[in-house]
């Protein structure tokens, strides 16, 4: 993909909520120190993920009504969009492979029929149980984001 796609209040819906990829979508500002330490990590993904995850960057200061549908009240903050609704939440810094460690369920998808065949070897391992969701507002004391609050910038 390469860069980050800037999108827009206008441009939203058709950019992310309506595509066909999932779009993980970083809240900014252009006054956020942190918002700048997480730009070239969003890169990295983007050049990285290329056709199985897409990056955007929307600037809350220009954009406020997207930013306020979402109920972004810290920046940097990157939403998970997938099939036209979140599906994960960072709110702060988060090195790439921690990053990435959040991303990646939401990018593999698993095989039908493997689940649908059990095999020798499923049958006799028994499975781990299925990670609870992340909460809809991450960086709050239940977040499971590990490091939630940490290089968040508040906006007022």
């Amino acid at each position: 993909m390469g860069k980050p796609q800037v999108v827009s209040d206008q441009s939203f819906e058709q950019d992310v909520l309506k595509s066909d990829t999932p779009v993980l979508v970083d809240f900014w500002a252009t006054w956020c120190g942190p918002c700048r330490m997480v730009a070239p990590v969003l890169e990295d993904v983007a050049n990285e993920q290329g056709e199985k995850l897409s990056v955007a960057k929307l600037d809350v200061d220009a954009n406020p009504i997207t930013a306020g549908r979402f109920g972004v009240r810290a920046i940097p903050t990157m939403i998970l969009f997938k099939n036209g609704r979140e599906a994960d939440r960072i709110v702060g810094y988060l090195p790439k492979p921690q990053l990435m460690q959040k991303l990646t369920p939401h990018l593999t998808m698993a095989a039908p029929s493997a689940a649908a065949t059990p095999t020798a070897s499923s049958t006799a391992t028994p499975k781990a149980p299925p990670t609870p969701p992340t909460p809809p507002l991450g960086g709050s004391p239940t977040s499971s984001t590990p490091n939630a609050g940490v290089g968040v910038t508040k906006i007022h």
